[in-house]
């Protein structure tokens, strides 16, 4: 077996957005299903996200004994922006409307259901979904 078939063929993932009890496709009220398309960890774009959050943790541990502490709505902070900063496009349907994505409504929209941050993240590091097999 060649290792590159087992190489990820895309940089990102379209992620079918599910009811979070029943585990059903939820559609938009035309019937077509809301998605969300996401970058993938191996992709430049992910990287970059966790490179910046990164970079503020040793930032904050070089400053010395006052500074190098975290607290957890700080890191719960970072893991939100890592889901709003990947996530590149949508189609949702969010109070009747399909609003036009921007990370500012991602932002609000993942606050709002935690259920659908969680969707996002499980489908990025799911290998399977996106190694194409």
């Amino acid at each position: 077996m060649d290792l590159m078939t087992l190489a990820p063929k895309d940089d990102t993932l379209v992620v079918d957005v599910k009811h979070p009890v029943t585990d059903e496709p939820l559609p938009k009220d035309d019937g077509k299903p809301m998605t969300i398309t996401v970058y993938l960890p191996h992709s430049a774009q992910y990287k970059t996200v966790v490179h910046e959050n990164t970079n503020k943790r040793l930032q904050k541990l070089a400053k010395g004994k006052k500074g190098n502490t975290f607290t957890a709505s700080e890191l719960e902070e970072m893991t939100l922006d890592l889901v709003v900063k990947t996530t590149k496009d949508w189609n949702v349907q969010v109070d009747g409307k399909s609003p036009k994505f921007s990370e500012a409504a991602a932002r609000e929209l993942y606050n709002k259901l935690p259920w659908l941050k969680d969707q996002i993240t499980d489908a990025q590091n799911d290998f399977e979904a996106y190694l194409g097999n």
